[in-house]
Formats: C-alpha cells, structure tokens, sequence
C-alpha cells in the first residue's frame, strides 16, 4: 500500500474536468461539461465569451503532470486529490471500457506513489458521460447501477495502490446549483434555479445518496482494506438577522439542504424530515422508499470530506429557491468570490461533527480562496497574493486548533494547487496557489505557494 497508518496528509485537490484537457484523447467520450462548454457556450451568461475545459491545465499530458508532481514536492505534499473522469473509463457510460483512459489513471497513480505523494481517488465530481446525461442523468433510477458498475472498475484497476476513495463531491452544488443553472441557460430562462426545480432534484440528490451507499457496501464487500467516503460542502449557516423569526427559519431549512440532509443520511441513516416536508411541497411525489434508508443506514460512510471556504449568512427571501436567500449575502468589505472569511467557523464546524455525528475521521478535501486580479500582482518570479496566504494560514491553524480540541481530523487538501477552469465562470477565478498562463501553461507559484509550504514543514510531525 502507499500509505503510512494514521500520517496527517497535506495535498491539494483537483478535479479532471478543471485540470486534464484532453477532451477527446485517446477514446474518450463526450461529457455533459463538454456539451455544457462546447455546444452550448454555457460560460457566456456569466462572463461574457465562451471558455471550455478541452485544454485546461493539460494534465493528461505525462510530461505536463510530472512537472507538477515537481511543485507538489517543493511543495512537501504527501498526498493529492484528483478525480476521474467517467467518460474516459467508459466513452458509452456503461459497457466498454477504454483501457488507454485507465491507464492514464493507473499511471498517475503509480508516479504519485513514485514521488510520495499518496492518491485520492475521487469517483465523481460532476462530468456525467453526455450518454447517460440523455437518458435522464441522476434523474433516472438506473442511474444508481450505472455509478455502481463505474466505480467497480475503477476500484478494482486501481484499488491494490489508493486506499482512500471518494464516492461524490458536493453534491449540493452540482445538483441544485450547477445543474438546474445550466439546463435554465439551455433554455434560455434566468440561470436562477427555482423552487419547483429544488424539488424536482431532490430525487436524483436521493440517488447519489443511495448509489454513495451501494458502492460502499461493494467496496467492503469486495475486500479492501482502505477507506471510502464522501465529500461534502458544508456551508456554516447563520441568520441576516438573529432577531427574526424568518431568518432563523430560512437559516435553518438552508443548514438541512445543504448541510445535514448528507451528514444525517451517511452518519445516521435518517433524512431530515423539516427539509424533505418542505421538497415535497414542491414536488408531490418524491418519495424515500423504506428499503433504499435500509441500505443507507447499513452502510454509512468510512470517512468524511469537507469542503470549507465560508459561512453564509440566510434570509427569508420569497424570490430564492424554498424562500431562502443566501448566494449573495457577504457582508465582507474586501469580497471573496465564495462569501466571506470565517475561519472560526471552519473551527466550529468540525467540533459540530465531532459533537452531533460521533467524531468521524475527517478530511478537509478543499479549502482555499479567490479574491480578484488585485490579489493576483506578478512580480518578477512569484505572485503576490496577501489575502489567500493569509486565509490559508488561518485556516489551517483553525483546523488544527478543533484537532488538538478532539476533532479526528486527518488532513488538509487546499484547493487549489493550480489555476483552472472554473465551470461556468471559466478561467476568469483563479484558487490555485500556483499561477497557470493557459496560453503558454507556464507555472508560476504565488506567495500563497511559499506560505503552505511553511506550515506543511512547521506541522509535519
């Protein structure tokens, strides 16, 4: 195996449509994001000119990615987060397997393992086979075999070298922000989603929750000895005003979407019943049937991932979807584009898992910043970033007060080591703690870069 028993990882984290390029290399079918990007410029709403991952950061090239197994050295990394792409390992979704697509995967892994860098194997991190997005996506019952079956062979090619795997990543943001976005911009309506379509997609959320637990089973079952989990973005919820009822309310029907509807099923086999009244308010006939909550509670997750940037702050807001407004309420005089900057609650966060669901391992899978071209200055061989090293550093020692509090946290992934496409803000955000020129994919490393090198080397022990 790759990895030293109960070491504190530091990594970075990436997902294959973000970084790899390589759109239609080697057998590859076509993605929904490949639709998304090429065939319907699905950047243009929100910035303006369409921009497509088909280059991205070029890591399906070897000699690309090997340089930035380099960076992760200089870095001190001792492990990485990457996912796969399904539609590289299955170009029909089902079926077929395109053995050069594996290889690309099995490679990376043996020259992370070569580097000492340990693998994180995401399963799925939104780029569906456009196949299977045609027969209904998540939204199709048979959805939940589909993943099944994918995950099984990536499991299998590449389970005796990756002893930590990730079913799905956010599935809040993917389900009910990017995708009914994205399906709105087809249409050509307001990208906003509404209520009618939260509720729609609470069935296809109930099918990742349901596959997350079917594969976990098989991965037990199957006989490997590592671990297998899910990472979640959880979004601190607060009211705009304490004082109203209606914003306590909105607060915490926002904290059960985004937050507990996850937590509750993976850590207690239950779904919260105040969240799925009110889905179904909006769509009738969702319902949970018994035998698929049997499943979940039998199999619940191994480990937990969180995705932290920041707090939100929620309002009554009759025009927002479930009349919970919380997207755009950051109060921050220097904005961040993910909301404001509350390492506290990155704090507080964890003790909450530790306290309300019995202290699970815990990854952080991605933490990290973006503020604008104003904390993006080049100067001569570095970046100066201010205001991401210094998020970072907060973050991090924030993190590792609530572990030295009793928290099981077991590693830090910041998001992200590169610059990369942003989904549908393109490559107009940059995160990484390295620069990337995308015409030239010359790496560049920030301030930030220097300052997690520093606290990976001052907290190594």
């Amino acid at each position: 195996m790759a990895t030293v028993a109960n070491k504190f990882l530091w990594g970075t984290a990436s997902a294959a449509y973000q970084v790899e390029g390589g759109w239609q290399a080697d057998g590859k079918g076509l993605s929904n994001w490949d639709v998304y990007t090429n065939r319907y410029r699905i950047t243009v709403p929100a910035i303006g000119k369409q921009e497509t991952g088909n280059v991205a950061c070029n890591t399906y090239s070897r000699d690309q990615y090997l340089r930035d197994l380099g960076l992760m050295r200089e870095l001190g990394a001792n492990a990485y987060r990457f996912s796969i792409s399904w539609s590289r390992i299955l170009p029909d979704g089902t079926g077929r397997v395109n053995e050069p697509g594996l290889a690309y995967y099995s490679r990376l892994c043996d020259d992370l393992i070569a580097a000492g860098i340990e693998p994180m194997v995401t399963l799925f991190h939104w780029d569906l086979p456009q196949v299977l997005q045609e027969k209904g996506g998540w939204s199709n019952r048979q959805s939940v075999q589909w993943f099944r079956d994918y995950a099984a062979i990536v499991i299998r090619a590449l389970g005796d070298r990756v002893d930590k795997f990730i079913t799905f990543n956010e599935p809040f943001i993917d389900l009910f922000l990017m995708e009914p976005s994205a399906q709105n911009i087809i249409a050509g309506r307001s990208p906003n989603a509404t209520s009618a379509q939260y509720g729609e997609q609470a069935t296809p959320m109930h099918h990742w929750i349901l596959a997350s637990a079917l594969v976990t089973e098989d991965f037990h079952k199957s006989g490997h000895h590592g671990m297998i989990g899910v990472a979640l973005p959880l979004v601190p919820m607060k009211p705009v005003n304490p004082e109203s009822a209606a914003d306590r309310a909105a607060a915490t029907l926002g904290d059960g979407l985004v937050n507990r509807w996850w937590l509750d099923a993976v850590f207690k086999g239950t779904y919260p019943a105040d969240l799925i009244a009110v889905l179904q308010k909006h769509n009738p006939a969702f319902t949970v049937p018994e035998a698929d909550m049997a499943v979940i509670r039998a199999n619940p997750s191994d480990f937990l991932g969180i995705n932290y940037y920041a707090q939100a702050y929620a309002r009554e807001d009759a025009l927002s979807p479930l009349g919970v407004g919380w997207m755009n309420t950051n109060p921050d005089e220097v904005k961040m584009f993910n909301g404001p900057v509350r390492p506290d609650e990155l704090y507080n966060l964890l003790l909450r898992i530790k306290r309300e669901y019995g202290n699970p391992p815990v990854f952080i899978t991605e933490n990290g910043a973006g503020f604008g071209d104003f904390d993006e200055v080049m100067q001569g061989d570095t970046v100066k970033d201010p205001l991401r090293t210094d998020y970072i550093r907060r973050h991090i020692a924030a993190a590792l007060k609530a572990r030295t509090d009793g928290a099981d946290l077991r590693g830090y992934f910041c998001w992200s080591l590169l610059d990369n496409f942003e989904w549908m803000q393109g490559y107009e955000r940059r995160f990484g703690i390295v620069h990337v020129d995308f015409a030239t994919q010359k790496r560049t490393p920030k301030q930030s870069f220097h300052a997690y090198r520093e606290m990976i080397a001052s907290n190594a022990g």
